[in-house]
């Protein structure tokens, strides 16, 4: 007979011949036993069947924020400038790490304080609030639901779109034929339906280490057009002027985002330690983003100057088998990164159904639930014309908010009031950065809604 620690006042009695330590009793008593928060370790008691390895998830965190985006930070170059855009680039990676700290650690510290073994964005952002004012406890309400359905709601019409546009383009261009549109979106629609079945990050490694591949083969190929001829500083602009540091922001930072990816790559890892930290996963993968950025973006303007386009292939001569490659190359890339994409709303969605569902239909209730969602992707991408133009919008407005402001909510109301340093300075550095958040959230509006004013003029 004992006095379980999680149930006080009550006794609960135990009888049993032999002390078995892998029984249920002893896996569980973790949830019973009166472990401070100083000795609880989340990670330790996390259950992942298919856990994801440290160099596989470096793969992924790669791949996420390495994609096609890269082609145009060339012109985002020419908005910033040489000397602006180098640290500019280094200043969005460290940007984009340090929202991903902020929200992990914050995680880890609320898991370890309620000894709960794994918590998502927004359960995370929810626990967070819950012990402020009844005010906060609203806001972290409320913030939990938009996170969630924002997230469910994260399409790959986008990815589809641009998979059948680019692969119509070059296969049309080079045989003569006349190919709808549709009739290509409906074509990768086949080797996507298959992708998006896979429901194991794990298992979606060798498509993202494939993409993150054929992008940097992407790059390769370009800078061999870029250096057919020597380059000069001449005539090259150094900082931006007041109307052209907005776009180049724009560019670089949405360009390294990827907060929808932090926590499914985080709670699937086999040794979620390496994730943060010195070097860490986030932090060597911003690393070689950013030098990555700065120096494609720098030689690709210094080569074309004020005369770079917006993405940088269109520069080349469309002659050359070599665009066709590069073109075909992101085509594939961002077909093979669809999975990743995929997998967030996926298990979003299926959080919220899988208790409906009964034990033995789980497996095809799943695959009915993937199938589902990805014929609504393809039938939104062949039936409504120019969506990618507004989801632009609805990116430029939601994705400040949930890279930065929500980061930033979360680690001032956790550690609030006196858990900001020395002088509050880490209260200081999140207003100012919230500040900053607003202006991004501000000229990003602008410039999607001139997108759009631009498109049907």
């Amino acid at each position: 007979m004992f006095t379980a620690g999680c149930i006080p006042n009550k006794q609960v009695h135990l009888s049993f011949r032999k002390p078995n330590f892998n029984s249920t009793l002893f896996r569980l008593s973790h949830y019973c036993s009166p472990i401070t928060p100083s000795i609880y370790d989340p990670y330790k008691y996390r259950d992942v069947p298919n856990p994801t390895s440290t160099l596989g998830t470096f793969v992924h965190v790669m791949k996420s924020a390495l994609g096609i985006g890269i082609l145009s930070v060339p012109y985002a170059f020419r908005n910033g400038g040489l000397v602006f855009g180098v640290f500019g680039a280094f200043f969005f990676a460290m940007l984009c790490s340090h929202s991903a700290h902020i929200l992990v650690s914050t995680s880890y510290k609320i898991c370890k304080k309620e000894r709960i073994p794994v918590l998502g964005f927004a359960e995370t952002v929810e626990k967070a609030c819950a012990n402020g004012s009844a005010s906060i406890r609203a806001l972290g309400t409320a913030l939990r639901n938009i996170i969630d359905w924002y997230l469910m709601l994260t399409t790959v019409v986008v990815f589809i779109v641009f998979v059948g546009t680019t692969l119509r383009e070059v296969v049309n261009y080079r045989t003569g034929w006349d190919w709808s549109e549709r009739t290509y979106i409906l074509l990768v629609g086949v080797p996507i339906l298959f992708i998006t079945q896979i429901r194991e990050i794990k298992y979606l490694v060798p498509f993202s280490a494939i993409a993150g591949f054929l992008i940097l083969a992407n790059i390769v190929i370009s800078l061999v057009f870029i250096f057919q001829e020597p380059l000069t500083l001449e005539n090259r602009r150094m900082f931006p002027t007041a109307s052209t540091v907005a776009p180049y922001m724009g560019i670089v930072y949405f360009a390294l985002d990827a907060t929808c990816l932090i926590f499914p790559l985080e709670n699937q890892m086999r040794h979620p330690q390496h994730y943060l930290g010195c070097p860490g996963i986030v932090n060597l993968n911003y690393i070689c983003l950013a030098i990555l950025y700065s120096f494609f973006g720098a030689v690709g303007y210094i080569r074309y100057g004020d005369d770079v386009e917006s993405s940088i292939i269109l520069n080349f001569p469309t002659e050359n088998v070599l665009v066709s490659c590069i073109q075909v190359l992101s085509a594939v890339a961002v077909l093979c990164s669809i999975g990743l994409v995929f997998y967030v709303p996926t298990e979003i969605a299926w959080k919220k159904l899988h208790t409906k569902v009964p034990k033995q239909w789980t497996g095809v209730a799943q695959s009915g639930l993937r199938l589902t969602m990805l014929l609504v992707n393809i039938a939104a991408a062949c039936g409504i014309p120019h969506l990618g133009t507004f989801m632009g919008l609805l990116g430029a407005v939601l994705n400040p908010i949930l890279a930065l402001w929500i980061p930033l909510i979360v680690d001032t109301v956790y550690r609030w009031p006196n858990d900001f340093g020395r002088l509050r300075w880490r209260l200081v550095k999140n207003v100012a950065l919230c500040c900053f958040g607003l202006f991004l959230l501000v000229t990003g509006t602008i410039s999607s809604v001139r997108n759009i004013i631009q498109l049907y003029k």
